[in-house]
């Protein structure tokens, strides 16, 4: 998984909203994929701060192209919080605290850049 539109169609598979094979429906539900690029832009800057410097240079917000993120994030954590996302916006519940708990879960684990401290000021040495 590379791309947003990847990360959107993981996290309605993941919550169930899909036909019976498991597809998105693109036609039915154009409103759930209309508010899911909106949830996949939000989560994306929210991962921005976490793991980076703190922008979201780099991504558009074209779906279809590749998230400027690490890989694990892209698959193992923004699928979560797109999710927790879309099941608010459904009024469904108990599947957005479950989501919420997975992502807030997966969010902390997410590769920080180094805050390490290094001591800049003058010292007499004599």
């Amino acid at each position: 998984m590379r791309t947003g539109r990847e990360v959107l169609y993981r996290a309605l598979r993941l919550l169930g909203y899909t036909d019976g094979y498991g597809r998105v429906d693109g036609a039915r539900d154009a409103e759930l994929l209309r508010r899911g690029t909106a949830a996949v832009e939000q989560i994306y800057a929210d991962l921005c701060r976490v793991a980076a410097s703190g922008g979201t240079d780099g991504w558009e917000g074209d779906l279809d192209s590749p998230l400027p993120l690490s890989p694990e994030t892209v698959n193992d954590v923004m699928p979560y919080g797109v999710a927790m996302l879309l099941a608010q916006g459904e009024s469904d519940g108990d599947a957005q605290s479950l989501y919420a708990s997975l992502y807030n879960a997966k969010r902390a684990g997410t590769p920080r850049p180094s805050t390490r401290r290094t001591d800049v000021l003058p010292r007499f040495i004599g």
